[in-house]
């Protein structure tokens, strides 16, 4: 089971739903999925499909 310790010293099972600040350890995560979106390609809309009467 994956614990999680705030700074504070309170443990929670979960951050589901929580804000973790951007400092320190999370900043270069979070610097690093940034980078992975905003390299990805944007995906196009679907073309619309003519209709076949």
């Amino acid at each position: 089971m994956i614990k999680h310790v705030l700074a504070d010293g309170t443990q929670l099972k979960s951050i589901e739903g929580r804000i973790i600040p951007p400092t320190g350890k999370t900043e270069a995560v979070y610097k690093l999925i940034a980078d992975f979106l905003t390299s990805q390609k944007p995906s196009t809309a679907a073309e619309p499909q003519a209709s076949r009467a």
